[in-house]
C-alpha cells in the first residue's frame, strides 16, 4: 500500500488491525515463523468463550459493560466509583466526568507489572487484599481520593499538571504501599512517569486547559463534536485517539522502535510480517496501552459527559497474555518445538514454580508474532461467539469491547487457572506465607468444583491475585418458583479458613434493592430477603455460615454451624435448598412469615416476576 508518512500511519488506530492482517495471512496457511496454528481448534475456543459469557450474562447480554478500568476499580464487588460519584454532592455532570477521566487517566498509567510479591490492603476492609491489575486499581483510586494528584485545595478529587510534576517516589511508595516487603515492580518508573505526565498536560494546553487537566479533553472533545438534535454530542473516537497519541507522546519512554528519528511507541519488527519491501512494512503496531486507556476513559464520557462515540470498530481487542493466552490454551496456538525449548531454557532461571511456562523477553520475534496472532484471533471470534449465542444481527449483538470484557479476557484468565492450579497456589502462597494454610485449602476446593461442581452452582476466586474473595453463581432449583433464575454472589474468606467460615453476600438485583428502604408491599419484602436470611445489603445468614461451636441463642445445634469439615460446595447447596424451602420456623418478620404460609400462590407470583427481572426480562 502507497503511505506517504509510515511514522505517522503506524501510530493511527486503522494501521494496528491492517498490519496484523499481515501475519493472520501467514498463519492460514500455516507459514508463521514461531508458531503452529490449529483452526481445527478454533470452534472449542468459540464454544468455552460463549460457555462462559451464557452462564455470566445469559440473557442478559445487552448489559455487558465494556471493556474498561471502571471494573478493575469494583473489584471484590464493591462499587467504588459509583459510591466515590455518590458522595460528589452538587457536583454536575461534566465536573463529574472530568474528575473520573482524570483518575481513569492516572490509573491506566500506573498499571504496569507490578510483579508476584506486591498485594494492596484497602484501608478499613480486612478482607480487601488485591494483587496485579485490580490492586492497582484501587491503590491509584486512593492515591487520588486523598488528594495527592491535586494542587487544588478547593477541588481534591482532580488530577493537574502541578502537583504531578512535584510529586516524589516516596510519595508514590507510600500510597502504593511500597516496601521492602511487599515489593512493587518498577516504583521509580511510575514516579517518572506520573511527572513526564505533569510536563505532557502542562505542553499541550489545547487538549489538556490551562490548568493540566486529564479531564478538560471532554472541552475539546465537545468543540470537535456534532451535536444532535437530542442534545447528544457526537465524536469520533479517531478524535479521543489524537488526544492520546499526540497529547501524550512525551510520556513514553525512549528506547523503543523508531522511525526516521520519530518514536513509534507499542510498535515491533515482525519476521512473519513481508520482509521485502521498506523498514516499515516489517513493524507491527500495537499501541495497547493507548488502547487500554482508550476503552477506559470512553465509559465515563458516555455516562456524564454527554457524548456519544463514533467509531468504536475501529479499535481492536488488546494483545495481551489474557487475550492471547486463551488461544494458547485452547490449543490453536501452538509453539514450534525449538521455540518452546528456548522459552523453558530462558525460564530455568526463574525458579522452579514457573519451570514449566516458556518465556521470552517482551520485544522478541515470538512475543510480538503471538500479540499479533492474538489481535486477528479476536476479530475472528466476536462474529463467531455472536453466531453461537444467536445474537448475531440482533440488538444484543456484542462489540468487540463486550467480548473482551465478558469472553476473551475471563476466559483466558479461568482457562489458566483451570489448566495450571498448582503454579497459581505456588505463586500465591509464595507472597503470602502466614496465609498457607487457607490458601491451600481453598485451591483444592476450588480444584474439585473446577472438576466435578453439582449441577446448578459455580464459584471461584475473583482473581488468582487474591484467593480470599470469590465470585459464584447459583441456578434456580427446578420446581420451584425460582427455575431459570441465575443468582451471583460472592464469598469472603477469613485468613484462618477453615477454621473460621466465610461471608456470603448475593449482588444481583434480586436481593439488593439499591437503597430502596419502603417495601412496596409485605410479598417484595419476603422476596427480597428470602424469609429474613437474606439481608437488605444482600449478606446471607443461614446456620452453616455462623461461627462454630454452641449458639449462644440455642436456636441452633453445633452440628449445624459451621465447621472446618464443611466446604464451599455445601454452603452453595445449602443456598440452593434454601431457595427451594425457605425456613420460616425462625424468621424475624411475623408479617412475612405469615404471607409465606398462607399466600404462597402470591408468594410465588413475586418470586417468578423478581427471576424474570433478574434476567432483565
Amino acid at each position: 500500500m502507497a503511505v506517504t508518512d509510515p511514522a505517522s500511519y503506524l501510530r493511527t488506530l486503522p494501521a494496528i488491525r491492517e498490519r496484523t492482517r499481515l501475519v493472520m495471512d501467514k498463519a492460514e496457511v500455516n507459514q508463521l515463523t514461531n508458531f503452529d496454528i490449529d483452526f481445527t481448534k478454533f470452534n472449542e475456543t468459540v464454544e468455552f468463550v460463549a460457555s462462559i459469557i451464557q452462564r455470566d450474562f445469559a440473557p442478559n447480554y445487552s448489559k455487558i459493560p465494556p471493556h474498561g478500568r471502571w471494573q478493575h476499580f469494583d473489584v471484590g464487588g464493591v462499587s467504588r466509583i459509583q459510591r466515590l460519584v455518590d458522595s460528589w454532592s452538587g457536583v454536575d455532570d461534566t465536573e463529574i466526568a472530568k474528575r473520573l477521566v482524570d483518575l481513569f487517566l492516572v490509573s491506566v498509567l500506573l498499571d504496569a507489572g507490578a510483579g508476584n510479591k506486591w498485594v494492596f490492603s484497602e484501608p478499613g476492609n480486612v478482607a480487601g487484599v488485591y494483587g496485579r491489575s485490580e490492586g492497582l486499581a484501587v491503590a491509584s483510586l486512593y492515591l487520588f481520593m486523598d488528594g495527592l494528584l491535586s494542587s487544588n485545595p478547593s477541588n481534591p478529587y482532580q488530577v493537574d499538571s502541578t502537583a504531578l510534576k512535584s510529586i516524589s517516589v516516596d510519595t508514590v511508595s507510600k500510597a502504593l504501599q511500597h516496601s521492602s516487603g511487599n515489593p512493587l515492580a518498577g516504583m521509580e518508573g511510575r514516579a517518572e512517569l506520573l511527572q513526564r505526565l505533569g510536563y505532557a498536560l502542562e505542553k499541550e494546553v489545547k487538549y489538556f486547559g490551562p490548568d493540566g487537566r486529564p479531564g478538560y479533553m471532554l472541552e475539546y472533545l465537545l468543540e470537535n463534536s456534532t451535536p444532535s438534535a437530542e442534545g447528544k454530542h457526537t465524536v469520533s473516537v479517531a478524535t479521543v485517539w489524537d488526544v492520546i497519541m499526540t497529547g501524550l507522546n512525551p510520556i513514553w519512554p525512549k528506547g523503543r522502535t523508531a522511525l526516521n528519528g520519530v518514536s513509534l511507541g507499542d510498535a515491533w519488527p515482525c519476521s512473519s510480517m513481508p520482509q521485502d519491501g521498506e523498514e516499515w512494512e516489517t513493524i507491527v503496531p500495537f499501541h495497547k496501552l493507548s488502547q487500554w486507556l482508550c476503552y477506559s476513559i470512553l465509559v465515563p464520557l458516555e455516562r456524564y459527559g454527554n457524548i456519544t462515540f463514533a467509531g468504536k470498530e475501529l479499535q481492536t481487542g488488546l494483545p495481551e497474555y489474557r487475550n492471547g493466552g486463551l488461544f494458547v490454551d485452547t490449543g490453536v496456538l501452538i509453539l514450534k518445538p525449538e521455540i518452546y525449548k528456548q522459552g523453558i531454557t530462558n525460564n530455568l532461571n526463574i525458579g522452579p514454580e514457573m519451570q514449566e511456562v516458556p518465556v521470552f523477553p517482551a520485544d522478541e520475534d515470538v512475543i510480538v508474532e503471538w500479540r499479533a496472532l492474538t489481535v486477528g484471533l479476536l476479530d475472528l471470534l466476536l462474529p463467531a461467539v455472536n453466531e453461537r449465542l444467536g445474537i448475531a444481527g440482533t440488538t444484543d449483538q456484542l462489540i468487540l469491547a463486550q467480548l473482551l470484557e465478558a469472553g476473551s479476557w475471563k476466559g483466558g484468565r479461568e482457562i489458566a487457572a483451570k489448566k495450571r492450579p498448582e503454579k497459581l497456589a505456588n505463586m500465591y502462597q509464595s507472597r503470602n506465607s502466614r496465609n498457607n494454610t487457607a490458601v491451600r485449602r481453598l485451591m483444592t476446593e476450588y480444584k474439585q468444583l473446577i472438576n466435578e461442581a453439582p449441577d446448578g452452582i459455580s464459584a471461584g476466586p475473583i482473581d488468582e491475585d487474591n484467593f480470599f474473595e470469590w465470585e459464584c453463581l447459583i441456578q434456580g432449583p427446578e420446581d420451584t418458583p425460582f427455575e431459570g433464575g441465575v443468582f451471583p454472589a460472592t464469598l469472603t474468606f477469613p485468613k484462618d479458613y477453615p477454621l473460621s467460615p466465610p461471608a456470603m453476600k448475593f449482588t444481583c438485583d434480586m436481593f439488593h434493592p439499591n437503597g430502596k428502604s419502603i417495601w412496596t408491599s409485605v410479598v417484595e419484602y419476603i422476596v427480597l430477603n428470602w424469609i429474613n436470611v437474606v439481608y437488605k445489603d444482600g449478606t446471607v445468614c443461614i446456620s452453616i455460615l455462623h461461627a462454630p461451636g454452641d449458639d449462644p441463642n440455642m436456636y441452633e445445634s453445633a452440628s449445624e454451624r459451621w465447621s472446618p469439615i464443611q466446604s464451599v460446595e455445601k454452603i452453595l447447596i445449602s443456598v440452593m435448598s434454601m431457595l427451594a424451602e425457605p425456613n420460616d420456623e425462625s424468621g424475624a418478620n411475623i408479617d412475612a412469615c405469615k404471607v409465606w404460609r398462607n399466600d404462597r400462590a402470591e408468594y410465588n407470583r413475586m418470586v417468578k416476576a423478581n427471576v424474570r427481572k433478574t434476567l432483565g426480562l
